[in-house]
C-alpha cells in the first residue's frame, strides 16, 4: 500500500514537470519571452532571420548597452552572423543582429554594425570570415566622406589589425570599437576590409555594405 502511494506521488511530480515544461516551451515559441538559456534567443533570430541553424565561433560581452549583453558570433556554409541578447526580468530577450550572406564568391565575407544605448554609448562591430588561404593579415579600414573639396573624399577615422581571431583556423575576425563619437564625422561610417599576403601585398580588399545599425533604450 506504502509503495502504490508513494509510486502515485512520483507520477504526480512528474505529471506537473511535463506539464510545467510544456508550458514554458509554449510561452517560449509564442510569446518570445522565458528563454532560459541565452542561445535560445540566438536561435529566434536565425528563424526571424531565416538563416538556418549557425554553429557559435566565438562571444562577446558589451556591458555599455545591458549589462548582461552577449553578442555571438556564429555561422553556416551560407551565412556569418553577429547577433546578441540580453537578460530580463522576463528571460534571455532577442537583440537583434546582422546576417551577412556568404553565397556570392568573394576572398572576404563579413559584415557591420552599430549600436548605442539612448545616444549615449557607440559601439562598432565589424566581423569577417576569410575565404582566400592566401590571405594571412587582415586590416579593417573605417572611413568617412570628405565634402570640402565638393567631390566626396574618403578619410580616414579609424582602423583594426587583427585585433582578435576567433575560430580554430585563424579565418575568423571579430573587431570592436568603443566609445565612437559619431558627431566628429560629416558622414557615415564606411568599412572595408583588405587582406594581404606573406609578402604583405594587399591582394583583397572587401567594404562591409551588409550591416544595421540598433538603439537600445
Amino acid at each position: 500500500m506504502k509503495k502504490t502511494k508513494i509510486l502515485s506521488r512520483r507520477r504526480r511530480t512528474l505529471r506537473r514537470v511535463l506539464i510545467s515544461a510544456a508550458i514554458i516551451l509554449l510561452i517560449n515559441r509564442i510569446f518570445m519571452i522565458g528563454l532560459l538559456f541565452p542561445i535560445q534567443a540566438i536561435r529566434h533570430f536565425e528563424e526571424r532571420a531565416g538563416t538556418g541553424r549557425t554553429a557559435v565561433i566565438c562571444r562577446d560581452w558589451a556591458p555599455e548597452i545591458h549589462g548582461s549583453h552577449l553578442l555571438y558570433l556564429t555561422e553556416n556554409e551560407n551565412i556569418l552572423m553577429l547577433s546578441g541578447t540580453y537578460l530580463t526580468v522576463y528571460g534571455w530577450m532577442d537583440a537583434f543582429g546582422v546576417a551577412a550572406d556568404c553565397t556570392t564568391p568573394a576572398p572576404i565575407h563579413g559584415g557591420r554594425w552599430s549600436m548605442d544605448r539612448e545616444g549615449r554609448t557607440n559601439l562598432v562591430y565589424a566581423f569577417c570570415r576569410l575565404e582566400d588561404p592566401e590571405i594571412i593579415r587582415l586590416e579593417v579600414l573605417a572611413e568617412y566622406e570628405d565634402w570640402s573639396s565638393g567631390q566626396p573624399v574618403r578619410q580616414s577615422a579609424f582602423r583594426w589589425d587583427r585585433e582578435w581571431v576567433c575560430g580554430e583556423e585563424d579565418r575568423h575576425f571579430l573587431f570592436r570599437k568603443r566609445g565612437v563619437n559619431w558627431s566628429t564625422y560629416p558622414s557615415p561610417l564606411y568599412l572595408t576590409a583588405v587582406g594581404y599576403d606573406i609578402a604583405g601585398n594587399e591582394i583583397a580588399r572587401v567594404e562591409l555594405d551588409q550591416g544595421a545599425s540598433s538603439n537600445f533604450g
